[in-house]
């Protein structure tokens, strides 16, 4: 289904809340996704405040509780979910078309006018709380938190645990939620999606009537940032967990933004080197004929900010150091070879296709634009998606694989204690 930028009606709304809307008659219901930048990337030095605060979003309102608002949408079998991320909160939901209006309402509620209960605040940090303790205790997680601490700065958004501290989280009380979501949760940081079977005029008539009076905050901008500092040498840590069996290994560097000009050579080079089909060349070469890993896969993390660009492989622990010798030798044969001719149209089949796929739900279509609105894409940027793929070339996926250093990588290990 080709979303043509004619095709989809985009209003700001004197507070700044930008609302866009595409129709698709006769798909007989409406699915709503909005994003907002107000994700833990504003935590500074409390990593869980921004998960905790968005998570209570739906936790009861000004004018319901949470029971209150849970009945709300069974009774128009309808759903609204809150969830909240590094750099945005998202929320997303569907509804049957004439509902919209009140799903709006709700909508409108939730992001508005949270009320933060004490109990129900209680409710959810017991639940991060115990997902934090459960995540530390996991090879995978530790894996991650460790290499984020060695990759990334301290006040860096990445060098923090995604999941919270569990310190942050006990401390945290209602007033810093609601401190939180004044100051972030606004509507000149927030954009709203409109996809299904409406009246694009309607639908945004409703928008702007539910959000109208939500009173714009400070002009949005990220937080200052300390620059990472790649290392000269490989840079390795390792830490112990007991009553464990699989070691968990994370190696890889600081990437790139989703906005950056390098953006779709490196998305691309990720893509074969531990994506597509049986998770690219490592997965390929380290889990299916070496079989030295339990998974392998490599991961890039673009966003606003650059995040890490990964290999990330659950091992036994005899076999760890061979594993890391192969993703290297992986690596570095894409970066001195490049890719051959039918991993390159592989590469660029799948992208332009699996994008055709997403086009074919409302709730992709949504999600797609609220992309194109976080980067600031152009709404023909669905249209000229094909054209970009085709124009990302050998050479570029080589400049973009000889980024990810392999002489001097960042490599965390969580491994079981010795017996």
């Amino acid at each position: 289904m080709a979303v043509a930028a004619a095709a989809v009606a985009r209003h700001v709304l004197p507070n700044g809340l930008a609302v866009l809307v595409r129709a698709t008659p006769g798909s007989g219901s409406v699915a709503v996704v909005g994003v907002v930048r107000a994700g833990a990337v504003f935590d500074r030095d409390r990593p869980g405040l921004a998960r905790l605060a968005g998570t209570a979003l739906m936790h009861g309102t000004l004018r319901r509780s949470a029971q209150q608002l849970a009945d709300a949408l069974d009774g128009l079998g309808a759903t609204l979910a809150v969830a909240p991320g590094l750099e945005v909160t998202t929320i997303t939901g569907r509804a049957l078309p004439d509902d919209l209006g009140t799903w709006l309402a709700l909508a409108a509620e939730v992001l508005m006018e949270p009320a933060f209960p004490p109990d129900e605040v209680e409710k959810v940090r017991g639940q991060l709380v115990t997902a934090a303790r459960v995540n530390a205790m996991d090879t995978r997680h530790a894996a991650e938190r460790l290499f984020r601490r060695l990759a990334f700065p301290p006040g860096h958004p990445h060098s923090q645990p995604p999941d919270g501290d569990e310190a942050v989280l006990a401390a945290l009380a209602p007033d810093d939620l609601r401190a939180f979501h004044r100051r972030y949760v606004i509507p000149n940081a927030t954009a709203l999606v409109i996809v299904g079977d409406v009246d694009p005029g309607r639908a945004a008539d409703l928008a702007a009537a539910r959000f109208a009076a939500w009173p714009a905050g400070e002009p949005w901008a990220l937080p200052p940032v300390p620059a990472p500092t790649p290392p000269a040498a490989p840079r390795r840590q390792e830490i112990t967990l007991p009553g464990k069996a699989q070691a968990d290994l994370v190696l890889g560097t600081v990437g790139t933004s989703r906005t950056a000009p390098d953006y779709y050579p490196t998305m691309v080079a990720n893509l074969l080197l531990g994506q597509l089909g049986m998770m690219g060349r490592i997965g390929q070469q380290v889990r299916e004929r070496q079989g030295m890993a339990y998974y392998a896969f490599s991961d890039l993390r673009a966003g606003l900010l650059a995040g890490p660009w990964w290999v990330r492989a659950g091992v036994n622990p005899a076999h760890l150091e061979r594993a890391v010798e192969a993703i290297l030798r992986e690596i570095a044969g894409l970066a001195r070879d490049g890719p051959t001719a039918d991993e390159l149209a592989d590469a660029r089949a799948y992208l332009v296709g699996s994008l055709a796929v997403r086009l074919e739900t409302n709730q992709g279509i949504a999600q797609a634009l609220a992309e194109i609105e976080l980067y600031d894409l152009g709404l023909d940027y669905l249209e000229r998606y094909p054209a970009i793929v085709e124009g990302v070339t050998r050479d570029a996926i080589v400049d973009a694989v000889r980024r990810f250093p392999t002489e001097a990588y960042t490599l965390a290990i969580a491994a079981p204690q010795p017996q």
